[in-house]
């Protein structure tokens, strides 16, 4: 990945939050913003449902040629150690 990916995520009582995703490191950096906040919130761990958005983003991206496949499997990854985290 190349740049940070940017997306706005909606909860089910309606309030709405912007997540961004920075590749730091070998890993993935997130930050969140809740809709009139100040600043954004680097310590927050995202939700499955975070990582399930950057997954499709991840996916479409390597579709069009604008992400590798050690993206996908990256994300992927976290996406499966977060299901085992919370089964344990």
């Amino acid at each position: 990945m190349r740049r940070d990916i940017e997306f706005v995520m909606q909860r089910e009582d309606r309030t709405k939050y912007d997540v961004r995703v920075s590749p730091f490191g070998g890993k993935f950096k997130f930050q969140f913003k809740e809709r009139g906040a100040a600043g954004w919130d680097y310590d927050r761990q995202p939700e499955r449902a975070d990582l399930a958005e950057l997954l499709a983003i991840i996916q479409r991206r390597y579709v069009r040629n604008r992400s590798s496949i050690k993206d996908v499997a990256a994300v992927e990854k976290l996406l499966r150690d977060f299901a085992s985290r919370q089964r344990a």
